[in-house]
């Protein structure tokens, strides 16, 4: 794995996810992760989901496949 370079965001600083860290780990635009500090290290790990009561992972992966084929639609509707 090749080094990352920490940039300038805002007020923050960041650092990017390679690609094919990001398809291994099914991770996208947008998505949540936890990071935190074990020793000298820092460790990035994606955001467990918490699911509401009667909502499986099946469906969320559905709806989540769905977002992802329409999300041109989607964002052109979130503007109206």
């Amino acid at each position: 794995m090749q080094p990352q370079k920490l940039y300038k965001n805002g007020n923050s600083v960041a650092v990017t996810i390679p690609k094919e860290l990001m398809k291994e780990l099914n991770l996208r635009d947008g998505s949540l992760v936890v990071v935190k500090k074990e020793g000298n290290e820092l460790v990035v790990t994606p955001q467990k989901k918490t699911l509401a009561p009667g909502v499986d992972h099946k469906f969320t992966k559905m709806v989540d496949e769905f977002i992802e084929d329409h999300k041109d639609v989607l964002e052109e509707l979130s503007k109206r």
